[in-house]
């Protein structure tokens, strides 16, 4: 049985919907990480690839999608700021590696209660019953564009 063009303009109309919400979503989080209270968002999203163990420097640029520069110049300010440390890697002495400090754990910690009451204020006015069903149609959304090859778009424009 073929679609109608009411039932295409409606499955039209659903996706730019969702589009726009998931667009409005990400501008929201990325306002309240300008917050000045949260200018350390990019180390704070380093800290958390590092949350999983140590990691050489190159790896991190590559999971950031950044220049090794970028993630030597934070993982810098990270080290003065003691939540980093950095040693020589023993299987390639030209390498370092980088791995969180007591200090950083305890920031990263900090950071993700902060996020979950942020959340969490913003998502109690609605029914649960709403927020199961968001939750099941946002994760397999997730898989299903995981699954498929990158959009022809160029999706990291204007990223550094």
């Amino acid at each position: 049985m073929q679609p109608t063009r009411e039932a295409d303009a409606l499955a039209a109309d659903a996706v730019d919907a969702l589009d726009e919400a998931v667009a409005g979503l990400v501008h929201a989080v990325k306002r309240a990480a300008r917050n000045p209270a949260h200018g350390a968002l990019p180390a704070l999203e380093l800290a958390g690839l590092l949350a999983q163990g140590e990691r050489r420097l190159g790896e991190l640029a590559t999971q950031r999608g950044v220049c090794q520069s970028v993630v030597s110049r934070q993982v810098g300010e990270l080290e003065a700021r003691g939540l980093v440390v950095r040693r020589p890697d023993p299987a390639d002495r030209r390498a370092g590696l980088v791995s969180l400090t007591p200090a950083g754990r305890a920031l990263l910690d900090t950071a993700a209660r902060t996020r979950r009451r942020w959340l969490h204020d913003a998502l109690d006015p609605h029914p649960d019953e709403d927020l199961q069903a968001t939750v099941r149609v946002v994760r397999a959304l997730a898989a299903e564009l995981d699954r498929r090859p990158p959009s022809p778009v160029a999706l990291s424009e204007g990223q550094s």
